[in-house]
């Protein structure tokens, strides 16, 4: 199975790990791309949903590592709760964008909502809570 090369503009994002073969996921700013293909599809040829929980989770934990590193050098992340509202479906061969925006953020703990849509349409909305964990590791 062939990997999509990165749209132009775009670079990848968690290239290892789960993300990585879960992916590929792209962006470019603040959009997060991907691709649907065969091997994300459920038995009804729809876009699994642990997989847009999982592409969800990419793009809300990014934004959570880079407001974290934005506020503190060497600061890591790690989630508290995900949740995720499923809304829509996706199919094969759509591009799914993912876009997520800190809402609150204290010394310790951030919020962060987001969207995964194709187009205007909206597959899920998703909330996060992630505690930021400084350098010192306080």
């Amino acid at each position: 199975m062939n990997k999509p090369s990165a749209p132009q503009g775009f670079v990848q994002v968690q290239s290892e790990g789960f993300g990585g073969f879960a992916g590929p996921v792209f962006r470019k700013g603040e959009v997060f791309v991907f691709d649907i293909a065969p091997q994300h599809l459920n038995g009804d040829e729809r876009l699994h949903g642990g997989m847009m929980m999982s592409l969800a989770s990419i793009v809300l934990g990014e934004v959570a590592r880079e407001a974290a590193a934005g506020a503190e050098a060497g600061a890591a992340t790690r989630p508290l709760s995900i949740n995720c509202d499923f809304v829509s479906a996706g199919a094969a061969g759509e591009r799914v964008e993912g876009r997520a925006r800190v809402t609150r953020a204290t010394r310790t703990v951030l919020f962060i909502s987001g969207e995964l849509k194709v187009g205007e349409r909206v597959l899920m909305s998703a909330t996060g809570v992630y505690a930021i964990k400084s350098r010192d590791g306080k």
